[in-house]
């Protein structure tokens, strides 16, 4: 008896996996985990939890930048960091460090990790100066656009959603050329920001969203952190941070299927859960983009 299951894919074309940065917040006031990772142990924990979920990086930060977090010195962030740097280096991890100092950014380098994520954008001299001087690194550079660059998020800002996308593209080509001054072009990935980095409107982050092909075709070297963000839950009534894993993903799954190419996710899991269900649901069951494969701590990974 034939069966009406699909065995073949039915004219649809799917992008591939993004690059998933999975967030280790090793900080005592992020939005989403603050504290729960300040000990090494709890933190390398966390690394592997997201590595078995399906991050391809594991994207490290000690200093937080939501609306009200406080600041710590630039040493309290890199003491923070460097033993969990350290361990996932034996492991053969990719590294990504978030940090806008200059002092982290040159310690995060000497140790070798793989990219550097600054929600500043590399705007002053002094990081631009160093990346010049690692210039011979293989290091890469995520660039983010902000309302006003500063080290963190904030309440107040003159965005709107008509206004939002024109600005991170004029930013993006003047990061472009800076970049391209230094010979770095090559190695530089964007950030449109979004959630307080943008506006507490939450329509200036879905205008954002809305427009997200437009600025692929021009700066195709994306990378995209809706994860948990202010504007999901301030969008959908006032959600707290632990119910708006749903629109993460669904967000998320958007920005794949555009063809973004760099997700940074609290959650790898429910992103590569909700791609499956999306590919699936267009007819798509090809095995080899299946979960399989032991992840790189023995334990099944859910990669495509």
């Amino acid at each position: 008896m034939e069966t009406d299951v699909p065995s073949r894919i039915q004219g649809e074309i799917f992008p591939p996996k993004p690059i998933l940065f999975g967030v280790l917040n090793i900080t005592s006031d992020s939005f989403s985990d603050g504290g729960k990772y300040l000990r090494q142990d709890l933190a390398f924990a966390k690394a592997k939890s997201l590595m078995e979920e399906g991050a391809d990086v594991i994207d490290i930060g000690a200093q937080s930048s939501n609306v009200k977090a406080e600041p710590v010195s630039e040493q309290v962030e890199w003491d923070r960091m460097k033993e969990i740097i350290s361990e996932l280096k034996r492991e053969k991890v990719s590294i990504s460090v978030d940090t806008f100092r200059p002092y982290v950014i040159r310690k995060a380098l000497e140790e070798g990790v793989d990219y550097i994520n600054n929600i500043r954008g590399f705007v002053d001299p002094e990081s631009l100066d160093l990346l010049k001087e690692a210039s011979k690194q293989s290091a890469k550079y995520v660039a983010m656009f902000s309302q006003d660059h500063s080290i963190k998020a904030s309440e107040f800002s003159d965005l709107k959603p008509e206004t939002v996308v024109p600005l991170v593209l004029e930013f993006f080509r003047e990061r472009t050329k800076t970049f391209q001054s230094l010979g770095l072009a090559d190695r530089l990935i964007l950030d449109p920001g979004m959630g307080f980095f943008l506006s507490p409107d939450y329509k200036v982050s879905f205008a954002v969203l809305s427009k997200i092909t437009k600025i692929l075709s021009e700066f195709p070297n994306l990378m995209v952190s809706v994860t948990k963000k202010s504007f999901l839950g301030n969008a959908l009534g006032g959600l707290p941070v632990e119910d708006r894993i749903v629109p993460t993903a669904i967000s998320e799954t958007y920005l794949w299927s555009k063809g973004v190419p760099m997700i940074r996710t609290h959650s790898p899991k429910s992103f590569i859960l909700a791609q499956k269900t999306w590919e699936m649901s267009h007819g798509v069951y090809s095995p080899q983009r299946g979960l399989q494969e032991p992840g790189p701590f023995g334990i099944d990974s859910y990669r495509p």
